[in-house]
Order: structure tokens, then sequence, then C-alpha cells
């Protein structure tokens, strides 16, 4: 339990009267901020890495050069999946069903001009999010805009052409509905799906529609208006299983898109994007952080959205790649923690509803003799149904032998659901999806442990991902002991006994008695007798430090071990990818280290392409850049077992930063400002009420809660020892700023 900093009365402070308000909305000239984080151009991009990109959460475009005389508006939407039995595919692929369950080529948009290309610009303009460009030849020029509109399931574009390029045209090109995996490893299926069958409605709106084997339809709709050298294109993709209907439901999309007060349904784009940037807000005072922040916020609405697609390896931009399903080790993951410190609970929904949504195909993933009470997410799934084979401790008869050995996936995807409990305090995310997943996802394992004679539980080889199998493996002991600790807490949180819940034993015991991580001078094992012994991209056996936190630096013995494990993981120099940066980042972080958590989160930046996107082996993910403004956050607030850390770990070179409306656990919204390496001032509000321990920079502060006069108290080094607790009701204000200053503005 924390220690309580002892409150006293300040005879300097004693104004009456309400504390400021603080209007986020209102508090940041937003146009102005955005304007100069946007992303900008001066060459024509050449490639999906390059290209300025739009999306809604489902359907999404990439605008770059394919030749002298054409550019590519790329046609995506993460809807559409083949949807081939998986019990037919031929598993040539490591025993997992991504040749029969992934995403499908769709096709794509060309502009094609009537003369070469010498030069361009392009830019993603963040507040209105849209993407915009000029496309100049000797003697023209074109100037367009292109957007994904936010509520409707339309593409839009629109482009003044004049000189040379007048007579641009744009032109649709459709692809077989191929599987991309099964393309670039020359296993394509052997009953391939239909060709496309291409129309044209009375009205003059091109269709494209391919009809998959296995039912379900993808379709593509789109139509142009042309007017004095302007044209306007209005397109639509979308998905549709076991219904065949996408094609009636494209080309009604863009009928009312067309037939719509054109600037009034550019308005309703736009006032979406206006009302989603100020859910928070955040500063690093470094200019290429800062872009790279918001562009990472513009990204995760173009990627999802409420309850809509998990953010999987592609999002709805889908290019020529290995990776065309959802990845469970890390992937998905990652892509969505920043949206719970960002308070964007919109952007993170989605890995909750598909899970609460397909918990029976999560049971049906584990082997038959495991069905009656467990569940499980293997390496990949469908992103449509989460449908995928699930390794088992000892390995799956058949399965590639790491890959049916990697068990621990489902109970980190459930880490993220708690996390979206504990932010926003929903019972029903707890009581429908939680604990009812998370009890079958520990079970899973009980089919495999052995206990020895002393009493302590061990695992059969499981696989540390990207490293080796081990038994009693740190990725699944870290995950097991967490999961097992968080059932009993929900229990207690539900007021169950034991009648009611016959598990409760069982919980207490494995918590008790799971065997410990083994551990040396280079830090934390792998598994039992496996040590880190080379490059390893994965920090899969320090999940207890990050993202799960169940250790942490607050005891000076847990502090060196991080330390320890850390620098060993670190010392290789090779096998590294991009995400090992950002973990290490919002390692150092937790450590309150914020100079090195900078210098980690800086050797990001060579593995970010010039869009911001992220490729291994030249092929597009989506988890790291999103990843990293996560570990920004990590820099300016920690939320984890009942306590606030307020900018613990800000580098010093970033002496003047803000953020604003910051979630934490309990649902507690904290705003706060440096200046010169200085805490000017912190706003906590309560919107659920509850008790919280909060950490301050060092210093002496005057608070108040909801009204003056000021007390006083002093905070110390960041440490559990130095925390004040606060007792809130729903809708408390507690505002800290520095003894002997005036009551600060909240700007």
């Amino acid at each position: 339990m924390a220690q309580t900093v002892q409150v006293e009365t300040s005879e300097q402070v004693s104004d009456s009267g309400a504390i400021p308000t603080y209007e986020l909305a209102e508090s940041i000239d937003w146009p102005t901020f955005l304007d100069a984080c946007d992303l900008r151009r001066d060459t024509m991009p050449r490639a999906w890495d390059e290209a300025p990109f739009t999306g809604n959460g489902e359907q999404g475009t990439l605008v770059y050069q394919l030749d002298n005389q054409t550019i590519r508006f790329d046609v995506g939407c993460s809807a559409a999946h083949d949807h081939r039995p998986w019990q037919e595919d031929d598993l040539s692929e490591k025993h997992v069903e991504v040749l029969n369950r992934g995403r499908h080529f769709i096709g794509h948009l060309e502009l094609r001009l009537p003369a070469d290309i010498t030069s361009g610009t392009t830019r993603i303009e963040l507040w209105n999010a849209q993407a915009t460009g000029t496309i100049r030849s000797e003697n023209g020029i074109v100037t367009w805009t292109a957007i994904t509109h936010a509520t409707e399931p339309v593409i839009h574009c629109e482009l003044q052409a004049d000189g040379a390029l007048t007579d641009a045209e744009f032109v649709y090109v459709a692809r077989p509905p191929k599987n991309p995996r099964a393309v670039r490893g020359k296993s394509e299926r052997a009953e391939p799906h239909p060709d496309p069958v291409i129309s044209k409605t009375d009205d003059g709106i091109e269709l494209v529609v391919q009809n998959l084997i296995a039912g379900g339809q993808t379709a593509v709709a789109w139509t142009t208006r042309r007017e004095a050298g302007r044209t306007r294109l209005w397109l639509s993709v979308q998905h549709s299983f076991p219904d065949g209907n996408a094609s009636e439901r494209v080309v009604d999309a863009v009928r009312t898109a067309v037939a719509a007060d054109h600037e009034s349904w550019i308005n309703q784009h736009r006032t979406w994007w206006h009302n989603y940037y100020p859910q928070s807000f955040l500063s690093t005072g470094s200019e290429f952080w800062n872009s790279f922040y918001w562009i990472q916020q513009y990204k995760l609405a173009c990627a999802t959205r409420d309850k809509g697609w998990i953010i999987d390896n592609q999002g709805p931009w889908l290019q020529p790649t290995a990776w065309n399903a959802t990845w469970w080790n890390l992937n998905a993951q990652l892509s969505h923690e920043g949206g719970y410190t960002a308070n964007r609970r919109g952007t993170v929904s989605a890995l909750r509803q598909k899970l609460h949504e397909n918990q029976e195909h999560l049971i049906q993933n584990v082997a038959e003799p495991y069905r009656h009470d467990s569940a499980g997410l293997g390496r990949t799934s469908s992103g449509w149904d989460l449908v995928g084979h699930v390794g088992q401790p000892g390995g799956r008869p058949k399965m590639d032998p790491r890959i049916g050995a990697e068990c621990a996936n489902l109970l980190w995807a459930l880490h993220n659901v708690d996390l979206e409990y504990r932010y926003w305090c929903d019972e029903s995310i707890r009581d429908q999806t939680l604990f009812p997943l998370l009890k079958r996802a520990v079970n899973y394992y009980r089919h495999f442990l052995t206990r020895d004679e002393n009493g302590v539980w061990h695992l059969p080889k499981t696989y540390s991902p990207e490293y080796r199998l081990a038994e009693d493996c740190t990725y699944d002991l870290d995950f097991l002991r967490w999961g097992s600790q968080r059932l009993l807490e929900l229990a207690e949180e539900k007021g169950l006994s034991e009648d009611q819940e016959p598990l409760l034993p069982v919980w207490r015991d494995l918590a008790d008695n799971l065997v410990q991580v083994q551990t040396n001078e280079t830090g934390r094992a792998i598994g039992r007798d496996v040590w880190l012994t080379g490059g390893h991209r994965h920090w899969s056996h320090l999940m207890a430090i990050y993202p799960l936190r169940t250790i942490t630096p607050e005891s000076e013995e847990d502090r060196e071990l991080i330390e320890r494990s850390l620098q060993h993981w670190r010392s290789f120099g090779r096998g590294i990818a991009g995400y090992s940066y950002t973990a290490s980042s919002c390692m150092a972080s937790l450590l309150g280290d914020g100079d090195s958590a900078l210098e980690f989160l800086e050797q990001l930046r060579p593995y970010l392409r010039p869009n911001t996107f992220y490729s291994e082996i030249g092929l597009p993910v989506m988890e790291t850049p999103l990843h990293g403004a996560t570990a920004i956050q990590e820099m300016m607030l920690q939320s984890h077992h009942g306590r606030l850390a307020i900018f613990p770990a800000v580098p010093s070179a970033w002496p003047s930063v803000q953020f604003g409306h910051l979630r934490g656990e309990g649902g507690y919204l904290v705003s706060g400002r440096m200046e010169d390496g200085k805490c000017r001032w912190v706003l906590i509000e309560s919107t659920q009420g509850g008790s919280v321990d909060i950490a301050l920079p060092e210093g002496t502060y005057q608070w108040c809660k909801n009204e003056l006069p000021a007390k006083e108290f002093s905070a110390d080094k960041l440490s559990k020892a130095n925390t004040m607790k606060l007792e809130s009701a729903k809708g408390d204000r507690y505002l800290f700023w520095p003894v002997g200053e005036p009551l600060p503005e909240l700007r």
C-alpha cells in the first residue's frame, strides 16, 4: 500500500472560488497546431511507403505515381476476406489457415494523364483528414483532394485539371480476388475465384463484383462528374458474407453520395474529425515528434473505428504481402495500445468487440478435447472471425514445431481488453468478455501443467515468440501468472464466493505455486535453463516488465532486475526490429529514465518510411509506428496498480511539454504542462469516482479540490513512497501548481 503524503493547510493561498475550467477543444488552436504537423512532400511519391493516405476504419486509399503518366489510388477494404473453410486449407504454410482465410486483392483506381509528369507535391492535411496534391507537366497542372468519408462508405476525389493535363481521366483496374500470401508463396489455391464481373448501371455507375467461391462478394462501384475542368469521383468498396449483396450496397452508397448536398456532405466528414482530435492533446515541443505523434493519431482513426475492424498487419491499405491476416503474438496488441491513454476508446474497442463476438470461434481454435472449458488464439487468425489453429503446450500435432507451441496470445489480447475495462470502468466488458474469456484462456494451460514433489506447477515446452522453445517458458508464465491473479481480483469485484465460482481455489493455487521465472546475472531467462544468448527482436521474456507491469521499479531488487534484463536484451546489437526500440523506450520510461527513453525512440527513425508507415523485409506492417506514439505517452503519464505517475520520464531534450485529457485507470483524465523543465500545473478530473495515488515531479505544490483555498504538499523523487492519495467522487477536479505562483491559466 502506498504511503500517504501529509497535507497541511497553507496560509500563502487563501483566495476562494472555483478552480479554472479546462475545455480541451477550446484551449488549443487545433487548425494551426495540426497544420504544423501535416505530412508534406515536395516530390511525387512513387510507392505505398511514401504515399499520403486516408481511411475511415474500413475503407482507405494511398496515392502515388506509377509511371510518367499514371497516378494510382489504392482501393482498400478491411472487411474483404476470403471465407473458404479453414478445414480445407492445405496447411502448406506452417499449418495455419492463412491461405484460405486471409484478406484478398481488390483492384485499384488510376488517374491517367495525357502528358508526362514533371513534378508534384503531396500533403496529408490532418485537421480536415484529407490528402491533397499537385501534379505538373510541362504545360499543365492538376490539383487534387481525396478523402475517405468519415461516416459514409465512400472514397471521394476532386481534381482540377488545366492546360496539357485537362483531359486527365480515372480508370478502374480490376483484379482477381487472390490471396497475397498465396501469390507471394506461389501457393495459389487449386480452385481460384472467378474473374471479376464488370458492368454499368443505367445511371452510369461503374460496377466491379468479385464473387467468392465460399459465398459472399466484394464489390466496387464508382462514378465521376465533370464540369468546367473539375472532376469529382465517388467510389465505394464493400464486402458481404454470407450474403451476396455487396454490389447493391456499393451502388446505393455512391448514388446517395452523388445526390447529397456536396458542401454539407464534406462538412459532415470534417465535423467527425474535428470532434475526434480534441479527445486528448499532447505536445513534446519537438517538431519531428509532434508531427509523428499526430500522424499516428490520424492513422489510428483511419485504420479502425468503434466496434469496427481490428487493426491487422495491413489496415485498410492491403499491399502485396505475406501478412494478410491478423497476427497475435505482438502486432494487434501493440497497434491498439496507444488508444487507451490517448482517451480514444473508438480506436481500441474493436479488439474487444471482435473477441466478444467470436468467443465460440476462440473455443473451436483449441483441439477438441479442451473445448469444454478452454479457448485460445494462435499466432494468426482471420480478422473476419478469428478462426485459426492454436498451439498447445508440448506442441500440437501437424503444426510447425514452434507455432504449434505458441500459446499465450489470447492472454495478451485479454490484457488489452482489461485496459479498456480499467480505463473506462465499463462492467459490461468485465462480465461479458473479460471474465469468461480469461477463465477459458487460463483453463487451457491447466490441461498441460504438472506439479512437482514440492507442489510447484510446471509447463512443458512452449514457444517464446521469435526466439526458441523452452520448458517453463517465461512468456507463458508471465501471462498465466497475470491471468490467474486477475481472475481472483475480478471475482472479488463481482463478489463471487467459492460456491458461485468453484475455480477460485484453483486460481489461488496457480497464483501461489506457479514456478518462478529463472534469473541470473544477465536478467530474466527465456525459460527453464534457456538463456538469451543472441539478438532477439521480441521481448517475449520481459512481458512482466512491459506491458504487464507485474514487475515494477518500486523495490530496489526489482529495479535492478529490470535494468539488468533490459541492458542484456539490448546488448547484442543485432536481430532488432523497430518495435524493439519502442518497447525499450517504454521500459526506460517505467524506470523514470526519460533521456534513455528518448534515445531508444530516436532509434526508431531509420525504420520509419517517409509517410510514417513501417516494413519488415520490404513488406508493410502497422504496429510499430503506432506503438511509437505509445512510447511518447509513457514519458508523460503512467497508470497502473492504482497509481498515476505524471511527467514520470520527460527527456531533458523536451523541457517544455504539455498534454490534455490523457486517461488513466479508474477513468481519471489528466492534463498538465511543463515549462523549462518545471511542472507548472496538473489537473486531474475524476469521471467515475474512487481512490488513486498520484506522483508528481519533485517540488512543492499547492493544490485544491474543486474550489480554493489551496493546500500544500511536497513531492520528492518519483517512487511509490512519495505519492498522495486522492479520494474522489464522480466529477471531482484536482489542480496542482507550484507554491508561490499565481493560479495558472489552463491553456
